[in-house]
């Protein structure tokens, strides 16, 4: 058997990507190392966690809720109404498709001599009406939005802000559970520039206190430092960490 070439590196290691990062404030700056954490477990986990603790704050009758539709009940009406449009536009959508579905996709029908000419213009046939179709669906669920919008509009703006309160619940939960999934992830993605194992930040509470422009910039290095899924993983080269390396 022909010995394999490739290098050897800790199991540990393997498909975690980081580079060196300078985050700018100011007139001032600081050098971090960020890297790729592998398992998000920990944070997805922290932000249900975080979701759940959403809910209860604005469940029914509580002073949240109370709070959040009297808000509701002042806000521009047009705002209100494409609060609840968005919520409902996917079911819309959805509807829409199921009641113009694309044709069913064809096969070469070899058995009656189909060339291959002959089913590629019958393929054509059948991707150009899937756009007709497509666009027929566009333009179906258009309509139907214009009329609930028309119909929300008419709506008391005490009935509108009931019709709303639940998608703006669950907006702010939604986006309870991506701040934590967020911090959490950068707890254990932001390390010391001059010691790649050792975390940068002693706790969550820290990431949380960031300002927002620092830690937006961090938010967009990881997402920029993570290969896409065909990428392969990328070699080792701790001795230069300003450029683009695994730890």
């Amino acid at each position: 058997m022909a010995e394999s070439r490739a290098e050897r590196m800790d199991l540990r290691q393997m498909g975690i990507w980081g580079r060196q990062v300078t985050v700018q404030f100011g007139d001032r700056h600081e050098e971090v190392w960020l890297q790729t954490i592998g398992d998000r477990t920990e944070a997805l986990e922290r932000g249900h966690e975080a979701m759940q603790r959403k809910l209860v704050e604005f469940r029914l009758g509580g002073e949240r809720s109370e709070a959040m539709t009297e808000a509701l009940k002042l806000a521009p009406v047009q705002d209100v109404v494409d609060l609840v449009l968005r919520a409902e536009r996917a079911q819309m959508e959805a509807r829409a498709g199921r009641e113009m579905p694309d044709p069913i996709t064809p096969r070469r029908d070899r058995a009656a001599g189909e060339t291959e000419e002959q089913f590629a213009r019958r393929k054509a046939e059948h991707d150009e009406r899937c756009r007709e179709l497509a666009r027929e669906r566009a333009r179906e669920a258009a309509r139907r939005l214009e009329e609930r919008r028309e119909e929300l509009l008419a709506v008391p703006r005490e009935k509108l802000a009931e019709l709303a309160l639940p998608h703006r619940i669950d907006m702010e939960c939604w986006n309870a559970f991506a701040r934590t999934c967020d911090d959490w992830v950068l707890l254990r993605a932001v390390r010391c520039a001059d010691d790649h194992d050792r975390p940068y930040f002693g706790a969550v509470a820290e990431v949380q206190a960031l300002h927002s422009a620092v830690k937006e910039q961090l938010r967009s290095a990881y997402r920029e430092l993570e290969p896409a899924e065909e990428e392969a993983l990328p070699k080792s080269s701790a001795a230069t960490p300003s450029s683009d390396s695994t730890t």
